[in-house]
């Protein structure tokens, strides 16, 4: 089923006057799935890799990596060798010694293998980069184990080092597909349990450089500051702080209070989905986990997610700035395979998509790992881009809704919704009223969106509407659930609605969103009637 397509030792590559560049190009067959074998690595000396006929393939246990392009800096003089890949000259070499690592842990868990995308992808073929982006998902739900390599694949990092990982597009499959999820990082205190905010143990892999442990785990090590670890070996306790997935507290004059690393790390740990009774409770946290990560090709942010809902686009019809359209195209499939429209409500506080009102402005993406609004081509003000508090929808027990989307990228929903209009007596507002924590729904009633603008819910005003007025609606979304930097949902928890306008015969867009106080519950679900809207621009139709 298989053969050895590539065989060198490490001491011939060593032994190169310049950095070694390896070609798979002359060796490799298009469309063929590849491994490394790790027993020959670890204890030959030999990087091997192996190309196989059929994928997936049966009783083939193998170790996936996580891990970015570029990564942290390192010390040439500390790194003793590294090799780089034909076609992939822009990223990082490979360090020999980081492998070394991977490998130690792939054998451990009884896995042979190792895939690196770097080496197990010919570089040099558009056709192989095709197929294999067609299988990512499949190649990392499929894998035994997958280790993350935070600061990427010339050196390891610690735990207070900075790195990109969890702000890269391809790396959210990476974390959620496989069965497994471990993160290796450098380490030298050997294996034992750390005691703060709560306790776990560190696994030791090669005594005195490294050490691997649940993502999961180190996520949470990352919201909780200072952590105490007393070795199994009797030696004194040390202290140390992670940062390993960002800085916290981040308060850079581009970063949104929606991105900062506390947000970012509990949505991924939300989207890991433990805690979910389906798939459907899940997804929205899939979509808010991926709205602020990036990659050097915005289309990939789109490719690196198709597979979580169990869709494959043809990769070749996408432009590699085509990031609009194949949104569109992945919505129209989810629908179509009777999923939901799990992406509404992602991120409230943010300007709406004008060419796709129902998901917010895609952010700029940058190769380094840089995501970035910018604020004033978006017309995003100070108080939008830093609110006091950050709402997150919470789908938990709620029903997103199913519905239908044309080439144009307009949604078609039925769902419980309200007329509303314009307030043009907001000196009448109550300031309870105003605060959304009204008790009763007994027209007329006012209500607040997040953008500011003010609205009105009036049975008189729906017997005799303006017809000279473009129609409104509040539609019920779900509920958005106020985060705190615990990482827990801890309220308030408000009641949850699109805000969206006619703009043209028929069809409406998302201008804004309400959060509504709990107390209208009864009101919202016994009163609103279901309606049936097409919602999508209001700027010109996708072609």
């Amino acid at each position: 089923m298989s053969k050895v397509i590539l065989q060198i030792s490490l001491d011939s590559l060593s032994r190169s006057a310049t950095l070694p560049v390896l070609d798979l190009t002359l060796v490799a067959t298009p469309g063929r799935f590849r491994l490394i074998d790790c027993a020959q690595y670890l204890h030959h000396g030999t990087l091997s890799i192996h190309e196989f006929t059929e994928f997936p393939i049966a009783q083939c246990a193998y170790t996936a990596i996580s891990y970015v392009w570029r990564g942290n800096s390192v010390d040439v003089s500390a790194v003793r060798l590294t090799f780089s890949v034909a076609g992939a000259e822009d990223g990082d070499p490979v360090g020999v010694d980081v492998l070394k690592h991977v490998c130690t842990a792939a054998l451990r868990e009884k896995t042979n293998y190792i895939w690196l995308d770097r080496l197990c992808i010919m570089q040099t073929s558009k056709d192989d980069k095709h197929w294999q982006i067609s299988q990512m998902f499949q190649i990392y739900r499929r894998c035994a184990l997958c280790v993350v390599l935070p600061g990427g694949v010339q050196r390891l990092v610690e735990l207070h080092e900075r790195t990109a990982w969890i702000n890269r597009g391809w790396t959210l499959q990476e974390a959620l597909a496989p069965p497994r999820v471990e993160v290796i990082y450098a380490w030298e205190w050997r294996s034992g349990m750390y005691y703060g905010a709560f306790r776990g143990s560190i696994t030791e892999l090669i005594p005195g450089e490294s050490a691997m442990t649940p993502l999961r785990a180190v996520l949470s090590l990352q919201s909780f500051g200072l952590t105490t670890f007393f070795p199994s070996m009797n030696s004194p306790h040390i202290t140390f702080r992670t940062e390993i997935f960002g800085a916290p507290n981040d308060s850079s004059p581009n970063t949104t209070t929606e991105q900062t690393t506390e947000v970012v790390t509990f949505m991924l740990k939300y989207a890991l989905g433990d805690t979910f009774e389906n798939f459907d409770e899940q997804a929205p946290a899939i979509w808010r986990s991926a709205l602020f990560r990036t990659s050097s090709r915005p289309v990939d942010m789109v490719f690196s997610i198709m597979g979580l809902f169990g869709v494959t686009l043809d990769t070749r019809k996408f432009h590699k700035d085509d990031r609009l359209g194949a949104t569109i195209a992945l919505m129209q499939e989810i629908l179509r395979g009777g999923g939901r429209a799990s992406w509404l409500g992602l991120a409230p506080y943010l300007p709406v998509n004008p060419r796709l009102s129902t998901i917010p402005i895609f952010p700029r993406t940058h190769i380094e790992g840089l995501v970035s609004l910018e604020a004033k081509s978006q017309g995003i003000d100070e108080q939008e881009r830093r609110p006091q508090r950050v709402a997150l929808l919470d789908v938990r027990g709620v029903s997103m809704p199913s519905g239908s989307m044309d080439n144009s990228g307009y949604l078609t929903i039925t769902r419980k919704a309200i007329r509303i209009y314009p307030s043009t007596r907001t000196q009448h507002l109550r300031e309870d009223q105003h605060d959304h924590r009204v008790s009763s729904a007994t027209p007329p009633l006012y209500l607040k969106a997040i953008n500011h603008t003010e609205w009105v819910f009036d049975r008189d005003l729906m017997q005799d509407p303006d017809q000279n007025s473009p129609r409104t609606f509040a539609i019920l979304l779900g509920w958005f659930n106020q985060f705190s930097q615990k990482g827990v949902w801890d309220g308030p928890r408000h009641i949850g609605a699109l805000l969206v306008r006619e703009h043209a015969p028929d069809k409406f867009h998302v201008e804004s969103y309400f959060e509504l106080n709990d107390g209208l519950e009864r009101w919202v679900l016994g009163s609103w009637e279901e309606h049936t809207l097409c919602i999508g621009g209001p700027s010109s139709d996708v072609t």
